[in-house]
């Protein structure tokens, strides 16, 4: 199996600051991943991230959310994912992991 990780910031790309609160990002996300790419388990949590602003250089500390998404081949869906999320939270940029795992669900 694949483990596909997405970890999230949650500052604004604009304002460099939270503006979308914490629950309500884990909210959209979730509703992304269901509703519109069919994805049906995920864990998410919320982390610490650091990052550089490519657009102004600034390195800034914000709350972030980790998506783990287990699958049997490539998460083909990840492109129009981490697009989908980029707009509807404001996001510079995502990071996207993907691991050879074994994970079993028993």
């Amino acid at each position: 199996m694949k483990k596909n990780i997405f970890t999230i910031g949650l500052n604004d790309k604009d304002k460099e600051i939270q503006i979308i609160s914490t629950p309500e990002a884990k909210q959209i996300i979730a509703e992304t991943l269901i509703n519109k790419y069919d994805v049906f388990a995920f864990t998410m949590y919320e982390c610490a991230g650091v990052y550089r602003m490519n657009s102004t250089g600034a390195i800034i500390q914000e709350a972030s959310i980790r998506v783990e998404i287990a699958t049997d081949e490539e998460l083909t869906a990840a492109d129009g994912i981490i697009g989908e999320l980029k707009e509807r939270l404001n996001q510079e940029s995502i990071m996207h992991e993907v691991t050879e795992a074994n994970i079993y669900f028993k």
